[in-house]
């Protein structure tokens, strides 16, 4: 199946938005017939071809909003939120918290994809400038209403950014860049509109993680997802619309053998001095999991954090400056 629908897709796919390739192999066909493939020249995955944008809203319509009612709008998205939000908020006050050790000038912050406004409520306590964008306006109406966050456009990505150049200090995309028709485009505007060494910051998916789940992995399953990135695919795709990798790391190790600040292995001039060496990291490993096996704890909870190291943990988070022109 996965092959006939590689096969008879070639006359409708379009070209590696990172190298202009058209040379791909089939990774997964998807419970939509939507075809995911690598390109064999940049190893960029994504689906191809796009499915139509009727299609997509459909898609986001049935995995982020929820049903009307007598009591009104609602999103799994809001009430999880909602029922967590101590742990919510220990979670964008230490992103902003990274954030700012790297840009301690707290400016003009602008959250793509902003959702209800959790995230831009946290920033704006911290005594950043918010500003959000936002597709739904159920989400906006919720922020405006909750928040007080007024500064909210409901505009899209896939569209020219409506500010001036040269506008944001930081820009954050949780969980968004995966969501594009084009990338590329968009991360253009999006550097258009920030100030020089200003911030990008974003978290996304990482489909090394692929490599145990194969086309059960979640990145893929999710539909709205049309772009899958490894930690090369976004440097190299970043390199091209000029910002630079300053801060990369996979999901962060619970017991702590990688507790470390995330390093950029892109940069050369940078040693790993920031975390042991692999003979060292394994050694330790085997200390802990011979340890917690005879207190009863299971070793597969040192797993996760080899699995960082080799650059396999479930997501990226990274942080990229903007180049001088």
């Amino acid at each position: 199946m996965l092959l006939s629908t590689f096969e008879s897709s070639k006359t409708k796919r379009v070209a590696c938005i990172c190298c202009g390739s058209l040379n791909f192999s089939p990774v997964c066909l998807r419970e939509d017939n939507t075809l995911v493939v690598r390109c064999q020249e940049c190893h960029l995955e994504f689906v191809n071809p796009l499915p139509t944008i009727e299609a997509m809203q459909e898609n986001y319509q049935k995995e982020m909003i929820g049903n009307e009612s007598e009591s009104g709008f609602h999103s799994h998205y809001i009430l999880e939120r909602q029922k967590r939000i101590k742990s919510f908020s220990k979670l964008y006050n230490s992103r902003l918290s990274l954030i700012e050790s790297l840009y301690p000038s707290k400016g003009d912050l602008l959250d793509i994809g902003c959702g209800a406004g959790f995230f831009l409520n946290s920033a704006k306590e911290r005594g950043w400038n918010c500003h959000g964008l936002e597709i739904l306006p159920e989400y906006i109406k919720y922020a405006k209403e909750n928040f007080a966050l007024e500064n909210i456009r409901c505009e899209s990505l896939d569209e020219p950014l409506t500010y001036d150049e040269n506008t944001f200090d930081v820009v954050t995309l949780w969980d968004l860049i995966e969501h594009l028709r084009n990338p590329i485009k968009s991360l253009k505007q999006i550097n258009r509109v920030m100030k020089p060494g200003g911030l990008l910051v974003m978290w996304t998916p990482n489909v090394k993680n692929a490599i145990f789940l194969k086309e059960k992995w979640i990145g893929y399953t999710t539909l709205p997802h049309l772009y899958f990135f490894s930690g090369d695919s976004l440097n190299n795709i970043l390199g091209k619309v000029g910002f630079k990798i300053v801060y990369l790391k996979t999901n962060k190790a619970k017991k702590g053998l990688l507790e470390s600040k995330g390093c950029n292995p892109f940069d050369k001039s940078e040693k790993l001095n920031k975390l042991e060496k692999p003979n060292k990291l394994i050694e330790r490993f085997l200390r802990s999991a011979k340890r917690d096996i005879k207190n009863t704890l299971s070793p597969l909870t040192y797993l996760g954090p080899l699995f960082d190291m080799a650059g396999y943990g479930f997501n990226l988070y990274l942080i990229a400056s903007k180049m001088d022109e």
